[in-house]
């Protein structure tokens, strides 16, 4: 479940935002506490970001360069700010799409799911809760601690949090790691319990399940 933050100072506006990706099986929440500093990494966490440009004590451009200066994730700006000025100024400054409102919920929606699309498609991050894997590097993190696996490990890894919740089979693993499945299983085996063993330096004990007459999968239950 994509997890989105809508970032709006109007209370009644952002929850029926929130209702509304929630009922189009979104994990939503609202984001309206301006009287503090605003921590940018809290914002790490999730796969879509609504931006309103007017916040009280905030500028919504600020804002905006700040998450594109430290994070990956696509902004939405919408806004009732409808001038050709400001949409300009908020693709400077980063934005992924901006839309005025109001707005059609459909339209938002549709225009939302183009964006996580897109940026799943070129990622080089695998997200399950607070763990992530950069496939470029192989650097996997958890909880602002990291270790860096070798590259049958990475790969193993990957696909394993790719088919989470769901099952992968031994044959599939031996695959999509060495480009077969004709190669002795003892392998698998050997690479499987080196990355257990990383992933227990981060705190994740129990984070690759066997499944009998299976293979293996990812257990979040506990993280």
């Amino acid at each position: 479940m994509k997890k989105i933050i809508i970032i709006e100072d109007d209370k009644i506006l952002a929850e029926e935002l929130k209702n509304l990706f929630i009922s189009r099986d979104f994990d939503a929440v609202i984001f309206n506490d301006f009287d503090q500093s605003l921590d940018i990494s809290y914002f790490k966490s999730f796969n879509l970001i609504i931006l309103d440009i007017n916040l009280p004590n905030y500028s919504g451009y600020e804002i905006l360069t700040s998450i594109k200066d430290k994070l990956t994730t696509p902004v939405l700006i919408l806004t009732s700010r409808n001038t050709l000025e400001d949409e300009l100024q908020s693709f400077d400054l980063g934005a992924d799409e901006f839309l005025t409102k109001p707005v059609s919920a459909n339209r938002l929606i549709a225009r939302s799911k183009k964006l996580l699309n897109i940026y799943e498609n070129f990622s080089d991050e695998i997200r399950l809760n607070n763990i992530v894997l950069e496939t470029s590097t192989n650097k996997l993190t958890y909880k602002n601690t990291f270790v860096i696996l070798a590259q049958n490990e990475g790969e193993l890894l990957a696909s394993l949090m790719k088919a989470h919740p769901n099952a992968i089979s031994k044959d599939e693993l031996l695959k999509q790691t060495w480009n077969t499945e004709y190669i002795d299983e003892n392998i698998l085996h050997v690479n499987i319990n080196r990355l257990r063993k990383k992933l227990k330096s981060l705190g994740l004990d129990n984070f690759i399940v066997n499944v009998r007459s299976v293979g293996y999968k990812i257990n979040i239950e506990e993280v």
